[in-house]
């Protein structure tokens, strides 16, 4: 089988999106071998899903090879939904505005493109609010861990502390713990040092099977930036630092209450061709 794919670089997060419209049902065994070091490379595989609602607004929608939601899955295709000119703005000089439709969320996604060069972009979205946020600890090698989780639609994240040893161990106690609790379509471990506001992305996506030390994470970030919010009761604007790069995360407050969460940064289109599967 060929397939159409562009493969794109949201803070390093590598991410390919196939173009090709084809049964929901091959989702997972396509993307399983897209991410192969020996095919593609990349840490996840979005599908771009034509959509024939009457409407020429936005005639493509995202599906997430596992229908979790990634927020660096989101600024990256609003940045090939400008570059493939899927959207009626036809001047590539000025910023665009985007409602996006994503698998699995109820709402759209409000985003906002502006173009550095033909493949380059600053692609900022303005995500769902979290569902839940909570304290948590986990018991590991006989000691307990602390830290706060952050349920999104489609992923929740564990915020701990950054000085943790044998992180991948920890990282699947900590899921199977939480597993006990409650279903989810993925499940991320955010190791953060609030000093130099810097974090390290674990993430599984439970339909592949994939557990990925994320080079960047939006809804990581995020999950981060509500964390701040709260405990110093205000609103921020501030870059988290990640392997791969910067992210900037945007809280607003109002009434001591979480209204708006905005993930910013880079989006670069790297590649696009044909896969063989």
């Amino acid at each position: 089988m060929k397939l159409n794919f562009i493969k794109v670089n949201p803070t390093e997060n590598m991410t390919v999106f196939i173009l090709d419209q084809i049964s929901r049902v091959r989702y997972k065994d396509i993307a399983c071998q897209v991410m192969k070091y020996s095919s593609i490379y990349a840490e996840q595989v979005g599908f771009i899903e034509r959509i024939d609602n009457g409407s020429t607004e936005m005639p493509v929608r995202l599906h997430m090879m596992g229908g979790e939601f990634c927020v660096n899955a989101v600024r990256a295709f609003a940045a090939v939904i400008v570059n493939k000119g899927y959207t009626n703005n036809k001047n590539k000089e000025e910023k665009t505005l985007l409602n996006i439709e994503i698998y699995g969320t109820r709402e759209k996604v409000r985003c906002e493109v502006e173009s550095i060069n033909s493949s380059k972009y600053i692609s900022i979205a303005k995500i769902p609010l979290h569902e839940d946020i909570y304290d948590y600890c986990v018991m590991y090698n006989r000691l307990k861990y602390k830290g706060v989780i952050v349920e999104f639609g489609g992923i929740v994240h564990f915020v701990v502390d950054y000085k943790i040893d044998s992180k991948e161990k920890f990282f699947y106690e900590s899921m199977r713990q939480f597993a006990k609790l409650k279903d989810f379509d993925a499940f991320g471990v955010m190791f953060f040092d609030e000093k130099s506001a810097y974090m390290e992305p674990l993430v599984y996506v439970r339909q592949t099977k994939s557990l990925i030390y994320e080079r960047g994470c939006g809804s990581g970030t995020a999950a981060v930036g509500i964390i701040k919010a709260r405990k110093h009761n205000r609103s921020i604007k501030e870059h988290i630092e990640q392997p791969g790069g910067k992210l900037l995360v945007e809280i607003i407050l109002r009434e001591d209450e979480i209204c708006s969460i905005s993930i910013g940064g880079t989006v670069e289109i790297v590649a696009e061709g044909l896969v063989y599967i």
